[in-house]
């Protein structure tokens, strides 16, 4: 699922600056600037900047679907600086990258709500640390009026399928 919203965030940032960035999911190697992506306890990376001081989790450790999304400077030798997206769980490190894709003009909507994407020359992000804590209801969840002739014939023209496939929900999840 975090591999899978690494990808959108690519595409996104490709939407919205005509650049797509690159993906390494390994190593880092030697970048001046990244974007570091994990999850509490499953990314030695991220643990590694924790066990370094480099960022500070106290307050999301143990929480549902919490995330954190933080500028560090020298992250690690030969990255200057990094933006990193660390979720207290996998989900906390999906709405993560999600909602970056979201405050660079990306809509949540932008495809099944024909929403534009904010079209940018480039993109910042001021230093510092931003979170929105928890979610308020502790299960997230979207309903689609799966009923005929709605969404089934739709489904069918669009996909060729009765009920979706692996691309329907693709774009359903994302």
């Amino acid at each position: 699922g975090v591999i899978r919203a690494l990808k959108d965030l690519k595409s996104d940032i490709g939407k919205v600056t005509n650049v797509e960035p690159a993906v390494v999911l390994d190593k880092v190697g030697s970048l001046k600037e990244a974007v570091i992506v994990g999850t509490l306890g499953k990314s030695a990376l991220i643990d590694q900047l924790v066990k370094s001081g480099k960022i500070d989790v106290k307050n999301m450790v143990g929480k549902w679907e919490h995330f954190l999304i933080q500028v560090v400077n020298q992250p690690m030798p030969g990255v200057e600086k990094a933006l990193v997206i660390v979720g207290s769980d996998k989900r906390g490190t999906i709405y993560g990258i999600y909602d970056l894709s979201e405050q660079m003009g990306v809509s949540p909507w932008y495809w099944w709500a024909d929403v534009p994407v904010q079209k940018k020359e480039s993109i910042f992000v001021a230093p510092g640390t931003y979170t929105q804590g928890e979610p308020a209801v502790k299960y997230r969840g979207i309903f689609i009026n799966d009923e005929a002739p709605c969404l089934t014939t739709w489904v069918k023209n669009t996909y060729g399928t009765e009920y979706g496939d692996h691309n329907f929900y693709a774009r359903v999840f994302e």
